[in-house]
Formats: structure tokens, C-alpha cells, sequence
């Protein structure tokens, strides 16, 4: 091989040394810009969760109250409908009698 072509490839090679180290270079940026994206979108997520959580929470308890609301509901309608019934029962035995 004469001594031009050995100096042709090796011109070659370093400049596909410069290349590929110039890529690596521009890839491990786009890893790292990549790498901080993620941890912003962890961030956001665990954010949303955090007010969904919140917001679940307060749904549940305000349900909770809801419930409470008409079991006491229930039970005072049907002390009243008791309480009716014994004024009917009294009203009838005082105009019939026992």
C-alpha cells in the first residue's frame, strides 16, 4: 500500500474518530436534557396525584357526611311516622272509645 493511500485512510479514521466522539458528545446531551424532562414529568405526575389523592379524600369524606345526613334523615321520618301513628291510634280511641 503506498504511502498516500495509508495517509488517505488515516485522515479517514481520525475524522470518523472526530465524528463518532462528536455524536457520543451530542448524544449523552440529549440523554441528560431527556433525563431532566422525565424527572419534570415525575414531578408533575406526583403533583396531579397529590391533588387527586386530596381531592378523593375530600370527595369521600363530604360522601361520608352525605350518608350520615340521610341515616338521620331516615331515622327521624320514621319516628315521625311512629309518633302519627299514636295520634291516630289516640284521636280514633277517643271519638270510638276502647
Amino acid at each position: 500500500m503506498s504511502e498516500q493511500k495509508f495517509t488517505q485512510i488515516e485522515n479517514m479514521l481520525t475524522e470518523l474518530i472526530h465524528a463518532v466522539g462528536t455524536l457520543k458528545a451530542y448524544f449523552e446531551e440529549e440523554r441528560e436534557e431527556n433525563q431532566r424532562r422525565f424527572e419534570q414529568i415525575d414531578r408533575r405526575f406526583e403533583q396531579m396525584e397529590a391533588r387527586f389523592n386530596k381531592r378523593f379524600d375530600e370527595m369521600t369524606a363530604k360522601l361520608e357526611d352525605i350518608n350520615r345526613d340521610q341515616h338521620y334523615m331516615r331515622a327521624r321520618i320514621m319516628q315521625n311516622e311512629m309518633d302519627i301513628q299514636k295520634v291516630r291510634e289516640d284521636l280514633l280511641q277517643q271519638r270510638y272509645g276502647k
